[in-house]
């Protein structure tokens, strides 16, 4: 008896909650382009909405709105407090044979999340967040649906811990987050430009962006098998996008987007960056655009094609339209290889006479790459540093030097001749270079850091003490011009602090590492630190400069030069900064590249007066600017003057300079002015050196 009534109580429940669902269910047009109106989450076609004091879900195709309960008073709260909305498919269908979705939203700073569910929308279940985590402290960072909307996975900033929502069979009361047992690769004491937990089909991947990191966006992939993460440098056929604390993902078969993550930066929503993770490029694009209207999701849309969904998962399918991709271009055709039998109608001899006498370094690789005998013959290419005493440098003694990590090859660009010379170099293999500067690479393995000189006589190593740090630093650099080097690196903490170390030759058996205090708000560039008049200049993202060096008893000091409102014109959004040292008069100069792709070269002045100076030319001076290394160089024998070069190329893989006299980008081989960059290489070196085979 008490089973049937428990049924029949069952069953009218069941029959009310339809009831109340139908009430709130109907067909309309909703403008979502009107006044007080607010998309904050979406999934496929569904989005979530706050209308004034109401809030609802509606679904773009089929034109149905469901209303949801009350929770919050007015949109002003919603947009103070909340920090993620997670829209996500349910195991519940439509009457269409369609999903419908559930609602998660995450609030700034609390312990909870509430989650309005499917399918009949009655209320918004609480979900305790950090009770099971054991760590109040812990603040949400990023929440994402993954495993077709199974599960929640939330991220916390404290040591990268994990959680799970498990929203199969349904939410209830009961329901809480459930640690994961590893967690995400993130540094404590490392600050990040951007952190997103991003899904792929029933996959889950940790996007994050460092201050200064060598390898600016790192992806990795949650293995949940073997508890652990593992680092991706291949997509695999899906693209990632990113705008603030929203994410996407789609599948591309087009050869130009593989291995981009794309985003907007700061509060610029109209340029959209395309970061390559393979070979570490970055460059912006006009193929996908990001709309994002005042207090809504932003959405990314292919110029021209259909619209690329906030959250795609394995049941969406590929939403974009797919084209052939091209087999060959320009410089991307596949060469018709040389059968190697040619070698059998010349002596051995006589094959290596010729290579002797191959007098350019283009055709002494040419001769390298026809057959495995040949490149055996030819003994690999050898770099030895330019004496810096020479009254001039000619055009093959400036390179763009390239690491691959994996195999330790590196690569050499010459933009002068628009040349292209490999080395490989075992010490070099699973490295990144942090500086380079007179001939000497500072280089980080894991823990590990060293100094290398290559040269032809045999390579200089200097192996240095092992950081103790998780994450060390943002951005190096290292002093050459004095009998006792030091090596400096610096960590942004927040605004008002920053974390210094430094190794002195001679002084230091291991790393000092200290905090230190801003005295105003500093936010530093990623370019590297230059070592002028016996201090550590660090360039800020506002033109202010850092300064560390020591007293004459050894203590360590750090101030900062207030220069933000002496630049003319001034320095607003979204700025890339470099600071580069003239060895002559020992001035110092900012060269500053603003998002459309302006370049402004200051001369700096710390005296008794603070003075910065706009400087239109510099004579016969050449300035060769990156993240990792800057430097100035008079007199080098070519038709180029007056100009600053960067690691950037345009879209046919041209080499492009910025010309001071002509306030314009331009390519070296025709001269043309009306192209402008495209692409930047990341995490490369400018160093003096002469090629050689001995």
């Amino acid at each position: 008896m008490e089973m049937k009534y428990s049924s029949m109580l069952s069953v009218l429940k069941e029959k009310m909650d339809k009831k109340l669902l139908s009430s709130n269910t109907c067909k309309e047009q909703v403008d979502v382009n009107k006044e007080g109106i607010h998309c904050v989450g979406r999934w496929d076609d569904w989005g979530f909405f706050i209308d004034g004091i109401d809030c609802f879900v509606w679904h773009l195709k089929r034109q149905t709105k469901i209303k949801l309960p009350h929770f919050r008073c007015s949109y002003d709260d919603w947009k103070t407090t909340l920090l993620k909305c997670v829209v996500s498919p349910s195991t519940h269908f439509s009457n269409d044979d369609e999903y419908l979705c559930n609602v998660s939203l995450f609030f700034k700073e609390e312990t909870y999340c509430v989650i309005c569910a499917a399918p009949y929308y009655k209320k918004w279940v609480k979900v305790t967040l950090l009770s099971t985590l054991s760590d109040d402290d812990s603040l949400l960072v990023d929440a994402v649906t993954f495993c077709n909307g199974e599960k929640i996975c939330t991220l916390f900033d404290k040591g990268g811990k994990l959680g799970i929502i498990q929203m199969i069979p349904k939410i209830t009361t009961s329901t809480r987050l459930s640690p994961v047992t590893f967690r995400a690769p993130t540094d404590a004491t490392a600050m990040y430009r951007q952190t997103n937990l991003v899904s792929w089909q029933d996959k889950l991947f940790l996007v994050q962006r460092k201050f200064g990191s060598p390898s600016v966006f790192e992806v990795w992939e949650a293995n949940f098998k073997t508890n652990q993460f593992n680092r991706l440098f291949n997509l695999d056929g899906f693209i990632i996008f990113l705008c603030g604390r929203f994410s996407a993902t789609t599948c591309s078969s087009l050869t130009q987007e593989k291995n981009h993550v794309y985003f907007t930066q700061c509060n610029d929503n109209r340029t959209l960056f395309a970061f390559h993770i393979g070979d570490q490029t970055l460059s912006t694009t006009k193929q996908v655009r990001v709309f994002n209207p005042d207090n809504s999701v932003p959405l990314f849309v292919r110029s021209g094609r259909t619209k690329i969904q906030q959250h795609n998962t394995s049941t969406g399918g590929n939403k974009l339209k797919r084209r052939p991709s091209s087999s060959s271009s320009k410089y991307g055709s596949k060469q018709v290889p040389v059968e190697s039998n040619i070698c059998i109608h010349l002596s051995l001899d006589l094959q290596r006479i010729i290579s002797r006498y191959l007098l350019s370094q283009e055709a002494y690789m040419n001769f390298r790459l026809v057959c495995k005998l040949w490149r055996s013959i030819a003994p690999p290419l050898r770099w030895k540093v330019v004496d810096h005493a020479a009254p001039c440098y000619d055009q093959d003694s400036m390179w763009l030097l390239s690491l691959n990590q994996k195999d330790g090859l590196c690569t050499f660009y010459n933009p002068f001749r628009n040349l292209k010379c490999y080395m490989s170099n075992n010490d070099l293999v699973g490295c990144e270079i942090r500086y380079a500067k007179d001939g000497w690479l500072l280089v980080s393995r894991g823990k590990s850091l060293f100094l290398l000189k290559p040269s032809p006589s045999g390579k200089q190593i200097i192996y240095l003490p092992q950081r103790t740090d998780d994450y060390f630093c943002d951005s190096m650099s290292f002093s050459t011009n004095s009998s006792a080097w030091v090596i400096f690196g610096i960590a942004f903490l927040n605004l008002f602090q920053v974390r210094i170390s430094y190794l002195r030759q001679g002084r230091d058996d291991e790393w000092t590492s200290i905090t230190k205090d801003n005295d105003v708000p500093f936010l530093f560039s990623s370019s590297s630190p230059v070592y002028f008049g016996e201090e550590f200049c660090v360039i800020g993202q506002h033109g202010d400069v850092g300064v560390f060096g020591f007293f004459k008893d050894g203590t360590p000091y750090w101030v900062i030069h207030q220069l933000f409102e002496l630049y003319s014109p001034p320095i607003s959004g979204d700025y890339r900064l470099f600071l580069v040292q003239r060895q002559d008069q020992n001035v110092l100069h900012s060269v500053v590249v603003t998002p459309q792709h302006d370049v402004h070269v200051y001369e700096l002045h710390f005296g008794g007066n603070l003075i910065v100076t706009l400087v239109k030319q510099v004579e016969n001076w050449l300035f060769f600017t990156s993240e990792a290394s800057s430097v100035a160089v008079c007199g080098m024998n070519v038709n180029v003057d007056n100009a600053v070069f960067l690691p950037t190329f345009n879209t046919c893989n041209d080499y492009t300079y910025y010309s001071l006299e002509d306030a314009a980008f331009k390519v070296l081989k025709d001269n043309c002015t009306n192209k402008t960059q495209e692409k930047e290489l990341l995490n490369r070196v400018w160093i003096h050196c002469e090629l050689t085979t001995n």
